[in-house]
């Protein structure tokens, strides 16, 4: 009998990431996107988001001199890193309805 374990393999992407903070105030901060199947995707930032808040992220590719165009995420705050960095789970905007979630809760 053959054992096989399935992993989950983690893509991680250079991406710029723009918006408002919890301050409302504009940033602008490169980061890395952690892209799993199982979890999907994350991004570690230094900086507060509102729960929901959304982001653009832009992947940064060195090799291309093409810009790729931002995409528009809602940020769920995930967890706090002892260094006092904010990880947050990414939902595509469109997935996203803060309006219609509230009319069922």
């Amino acid at each position: 009998m053959i054992l096989t374990a399935e992993r989950s393999v983690t893509n991680l992407y250079r991406v710029e990431v723009s918006g408002w903070d919890d301050n409302k105030a504009f940033f602008v901060e490169n980061s890395e996107l952690e892209w799993t199947d199982d979890s999907g995707k994350h991004v570690t930032l230094n900086r507060g988001l509102a729960d929901g808040a959304v982001i653009f992220l832009r992947l940064l590719q060195p090799i291309s001199k093409d810009r790729s165009h931002p995409v528009a995420y809602a940020a769920e705050l995930v967890t706090r890193t002892d260094e006092g960095l904010r990880q947050f789970r990414l939902r595509p905007v469109s997935a996203w309805h803060p309006r219609r979630a509230d009319r069922f809760r």
